[in-house]
């Protein structure tokens, strides 16, 4: 169970890394639009397309590990008492 919320957790902040390139992408648009002279040759456009396509595979690969802890994620139950036996065997040989 707590692996489907981790995972779940991790959409969500893909979902936030999304929406920051988003908002990131059309803020430097509107700043390369206004201040390069050049039109659509500029070297800005590259820059701004490229930096946009790190971002949405950012995004990606961190929602793959979210989708694949929702559904392909197996929960492990750690068992304390056996440690706990196994040191008052250990401690009651050493009396021995």
């Amino acid at each position: 169970m707590k692996n489907r919320i981790v995972g779940t957790l991790i959409i969500v902040i893909a979902f936030l890394i999304g929406l920051i390139v988003y908002i990131f992408n059309k803020a430097l648009t509107t700043i390369v639009g206004t201040s390069c002279s050049h039109g659509s040759s500029c070297p800005m456009w590259g820059t701004i397309n490229a930096q946009t396509n790190i971002g949405i595979i950012i995004m990606i690969l961190v929602m793959l590990i979210g989708l694949y802890l929702v559904f392909f994620g197996k929960e492990e139950k750690i068992i304390t008492k056996l440690k706990i036996i196994k040191q008052k065997n250990d401690t009651e040989t050493k009396k021995d």
